[in-house]
């Protein structure tokens, strides 16, 4: 079973030692317009592809948009064998220092 965790506990883990993969699963153009540092983007619609590209042996923390693409993602890796953890609310409602934008 996958975690919930708040936008406050996402920006705690930022600050430390990132120890988790970071998963941004929107699309590319959502992703290049603005996401969290250190974020790979992998979209939701890939996600068949995690066995080959993402790995087992570390805490997978997802976020989209408004939480409910990455909770669908998070439970399909979680039946993959992952640790995976989603993030309540989605990048809509993170306000910290980790924000990337793109300066067009």
């Amino acid at each position: 079973m996958f975690q919930m965790i708040s936008m406050r506990r996402l920006e705690q883990l930022l600050e430390g030692e990132r120890n988790f993969l970071l998963l941004d699963v929107r699309e590319p153009e959502e992703y290049a317009a603005g996401h969290l540092e250190g974020a790979v983007n992998f979209p939701f619609s890939k996600l068949q592809e995690a066995g080959s590209r993402i790995p087992m042996d570390r805490l997978v923390i997802l976020y989209c948009s408004h939480g409910s693409q990455s909770m669908m993602a998070a439970r399909e890796l979680s039946r993959m064998g992952y640790r995976a953890v989603t993030v309540s609310g989605g990048l809509n409602y993170y306000r910290g220092r980790h924000m990337t934008r793109n300066s067009m």
